[in-house]
């Protein structure tokens, strides 16, 4: 939802939007009340997730070479 994100990009904390953001969702009021940094998960703990992220894309792309490559009669 880029309206609702865009909406809340311009707030400070405390504030509220002074008009209603209209979303896919319907309307919305926002209020900033905290802001808090992003915590990013260890490196330790998604390795295994990246890992299999690489392999898969490598699979796929080794697929189309071979679609690439052959000849169906």
């Amino acid at each position: 939802m880029p309206e609702f994100g865009e909406a809340l990009a311009k707030l400070s904390k405390g504030q509220m939007t002074d008009t209603p953001v209209k979303t896919q969702f319907g309307y919305h009021i926002i209020r900033l009340d905290d802001v808090r940094d992003a915590q990013l998960p260890a490196f330790d703990d998604v390795k295994p997730q990246i890992v299999q992220q690489l392999q898969q894309q490598k699979l796929q792309a080794y697929q189309n070479e071979l679609r690439t490559k052959a000849k169906i009669q």
